[in-house]
Parts: C-alpha cells; sequence; structure tokens
C-alpha cells in the first residue's frame, strides 16, 4: 500500500513492557504509516505475569495532554481504550471534534482478570462515549459485560454486536480470541445491519498480551488513511495475524504480542543473505564436502524471523553438485530456494525458534558415527513408517519427518536424519542458528570422518 502519512491519536494507559496501551499503539501505527500521537490516561503496573496495580491521572492531567495535541495537529483518527474513571471521560470527550473518527476498544479487565474502569465509568462509556464512536471493538468478554449476552460463538456474538448497536454504536467488531470454534478465530462485523466474519486460524494453548491493542490501534491507523470500515476491519484483522505470529515471551505467562514483526522481517533480508552468500563461499572451497553430497545434491536453507511460508526461507536454487574435485552452486541464492529444506525448517522452527538453518549431506555410518564423536545430538525418523495420507499430499513429508524426529526431545537436535525408503535416499540434516553455522558443522563432520577412516 502506497499510504501518505496520516496523523492518529491514542489515548489510554502506559505499560511498562509496551505490550499493550499507547506504547504499543505507537508501535503499531507507526508500521502502518500513521504519525502517532498518545495520551496517557493512567499508568499500570504490570509485566507478562499480571497487573499488579494501576496509578489513574486526574481529569485535568489527561484534558491537559489532549489540549496540547490537538494545538498543534488535527489527528485523522482517535482510539480511546483504558479511561479508567468519569473524570477522565468528562473531561476528554467534550474536547474532541465531533466529526473525527473514533475507534473505541472498551477495555474492562487485563488478560489475567485485573478491573481497569470503574463502575460510574462503564456507565458513563456505555451512555456517552459509545454513542459517540465510529467503531466500538469489544473482545467477547467485554461485549457480554456490556449487553448482558453470553458471548460464546458466533450467534451468541451477533446478538451481542445488536445490542451494542442499540446502545448507540455505529458500528461494532466483536473480537473472535474468546469464541469457541474447532479451530478458527472470528472478528465479528456489524455495520449498517449487516454482518462480516474475518476468520483465521486459532491458536491455542497460550495467553497473549496486547492483541486486542494491536487490532483496535491498527483499524484506527486504516480509518486515517481513508479505508472504510469493512475494508479497515479486514486489514486490522490480518495485521493482528502478524502480531500474534511474532509474540514473544519475557518471564512470565503471557506472550507479548509483537506489532512489529513485520518490519523485524523485512531487516532480517539482509542478515539471512549474508550468512547464505558466506555460507556458500565456505561450500564451494572446502574440497572435504564433496564426498559427503547425496545423490540428489546439497542444499543449504536459512529462514527469516517467524517463517510462515517457502517463501520465508533462502536457499540455492538447483542445490550444490561436485564440478572437477569442488561444489558448485546450479543456481542462485533466493527465497523459496528449497522446499524439501524449508519444509522441515518450517516445521522444526515452530518448536525450537533458535534453528533458523539446515544443510543435508549424504547418509553414511561413518557419518553418523562422526556426528556421535563430535558429541552432536542426534534424532531420526522412519520413512516406512509415513502414513500414506501424508505421502499423498506434496510438502507434507518432511513435516512429518521433523514432527516425528522432534518428538520428545527436552533439547534442540543438531541433527536430523533418515535411512531412507523405496525411492527415497537416506538423508542426514544439520540444523544450526544460521547457514554459516550449519556449515561449519558440515566441514567438521567431514574433517572427523577421514579422521576416523585414517585411524581404523
Amino acid at each position: 500500500m502506497n499510504l501518505k502519512p496520516r496523523h492518529a491519536l491514542t489515548i489510554g494507559g502506559l505499560d511498562p513492557i509496551t505490550g499493550a496501551g499507547v506504547y504499543s499503539d505507537v508501535k503499531t501505527m507507526s508500521m502502518l504509516k500513521v504519525l502517532p500521537l498518545a495520551v496517557a490516561t493512567c499508568i499500570v503496573l504490570q509485566n507478562s505475569s499480571g497487573v499488579k496495580g494501576v496509578r489513574a491521572l486526574s481529569g485535568d492531567d489527561v484534558s491537559e495532554q489532549l489540549k496540547c495535541v490537538l494545538e498543534d495537529c488535527r489527528p485523522s483518527a482517535i482510539k480511546i481504550s483504558v479511561v479508567y474513571n468519569e473524570d477522565v471521560i468528562s473531561k476528554v470527550l467534550p474536547l474532541i471534534p465531533d466529526d473525527t473518527p473514533i475507534v473505541l476498544d472498551p477495555v474492562i479487565r487485563s488478560w489475567d482478570g485485573y478491573k481497569l474502569i470503574t463502575d460510574g465509568a462503564l456507565k458513563m462509556l456505555e451512555d456517552e462515549l459509545i454513542p459517540r464512536t465510529l467503531v466500538v471493538t469489544p473482545n467477547a468478554l467485554e461485549a457480554s459485560q456490556l449487553t448482558g449476552v453470553a458471548v460464546k460463538d458466533l450467534n451468541s456474538a451477533k446478538e451481542a454486536a445488536k445490542r451494542l448497536s442499540d446502545l448507540g454504536a455505529r458500528n461494532v467488531v466483536i473480537k473472535g480470541g474468546h469464541l469457541s470454534s474447532s479451530d478458527r478465530a472470528y472478528d465479528l462485523l456489524y455495520s449498517e445491519g449487516e454482518f462480516y466474519v474475518f476468520d483465521k486460524p486459532k491458536v491455542y494453548g497460550e495467553r497473549y498480551h496486547g492483541l486486542g491493542c494491536a487490532f483496535a490501534a491498527s483499524l484506527t491507523s486504516f480509518i486515517a488513511h481513508g479505508f472504510d470500515v469493512v475494508k479497515s476491519v479486514e486489514l486490522a484483522s490480518k495485521f493482528t495475524g502478524y502480531a500474534l505470529r511474532g509474540a514473544y515471551r519475557l518471564k512470565g505467562s503471557a506472550l507479548i504480542s509483537n506489532p512489529l514483526q513485520l518490519y523485524f522481517k523485512s531487516l532480517d533480508v539482509v542478515n539471512v543473505l549474508d550468512s547464505m552468500i558466506e555460507a556458500l563461499t565456505i561450500v564451494e572451497s572446502t574440497r572435504e564436502l564433496v564426498e559427503l553430497t547425496p545423490e540428489v545434491g546439497m542444499n543449504i536453507a536459512m529462514t527469516l524471523l517467524n517463517p510462515e511460508t517457502l517463501e520465508d526461507i533462502c536457499g540455492i536454487e538447483g542445490r550444490l553438485r561436485p564440478i572437477r574435485g569442488f561444489l558448485r552452486a546450479s543456481g542462485h541464492v533466493k527465497f523459496g530456494g528449497s522446499e524439501h529444506l524449508g519444509n522441515l525448517l518450517l516445521e522444526v522452527n515452530k518448536v525450537w525458534p533458535t534453528i533458523r538453518a539446515c544443510i543435508n549431506i549424504r547418509y553414511s555410518d561413518e557419518a553418523l558415527n562422526a556426528i556421535k564423536s563430535l558429541g552432536l545430538r542426534a534424532s531420526s525418523f522412519d520413512r516406512r513408517k509415513e502414513p500414506p495420507n501424508i505421502k499423498a499430499v506434496e510438502g507434507q513429508s518432511m513435516k512429518w519427518g521433523a514432527r516425528e524426529a522432534l518428538r520428545g526431545l527436552k533439547e534442540p537436535p543438531d541433527v536430523i536424519y533418515d535411512l531412507g525408503d523405496v525411492g527415497k535416499e537416506p538423508m542426514i540434516r544439520i540444523l544450526g542458528e544460521n547457514a554459516v553455522d550449519v556449515v561449519r558443522k558440515a566441514v567438521k563432520i567431514a574433517g572427523k570422518v577421514k579422521e576416523l577412516k585414517n585411524t581404523s
């Protein structure tokens, strides 16, 4: 999207770990080519283990901040989240121009259950703030409290959305991370009497901190750029998926959403290419590696941070093959250049994110002995046990093999190997943090194989 910079304002709490609140909103807005403005309503004393307390600012403190902002510029859209008390709402709402679109993220409790709004402010939010908003974006739990409808699935979410509309909300988005479903999460939009459903894969077993903020802040950003509500919700739903996939962990139980995921990934392209080119230089100048070349050829692959598809994995087009006593690349270093190693890495990286690179070498008992002699951790899978339905789907064999090899491991492996099957060559795959790392391991293995042969 070729978007001209616009201003957007976020009004809400300060989170010291920047996973939520206005600090997080500033990151999201900046990512989406919006110039952020921020007004603090309170300091939320929290980390990834939960909220410890709240230090509320007075309505005058908040309104004075807002006056300073509005004296300098007119935001194209405003996001409001934690207001905490009636004093803030009563002092802030009259200052906002009537024609400025407001996205209201009605935060009632933190992810760990800490109450972030007084009863009086909640009533004021329903009576005065919701009717002023362009879009209100509760999650299922917040929608339940605001409407009295137990929101558990799409049908109950639709009923709650209608009731919020009756309160004066022009557009309602019920964020679907808490909705029950077999394998999908839904963001439900109710706009001008029509329902729109935006679905995405559901993530189980983790608590996330800041995803609601990422959604509402990105929605505010797209509205600031002039997109209509339906398109803005669609884009915000997709953006939140990126923030989720880039989530990281501190010491607490909640994963911190990362709206800078796309930025980090773009920066990582140069790092990956540099490592791949250096690794290729080492391989092409090391004669001993020729002896480790599989019949199908050798390849090196390295992922971007948080890889999602084969296009996030850099490999060598056409693989490496022996020519006049040295290995030579058949094609260029490129993203999407190795399907075989790429599918393996996609699966391994889900479990061990520090493993981002792989090189394949020819299987032999000597190579396996060398690996063990060097103290490298090796795991394996049996291709003969691969289910027929997995074999029938292109690209699934290596993912299945990786899952089998990783099953029950408490430490990341250095090597995954298999003994082959009918029409499938036995193979050793060396894993590591980057392309240079795995190539250096391969060189050590080649040297150890030669040493063991000389002493046998």
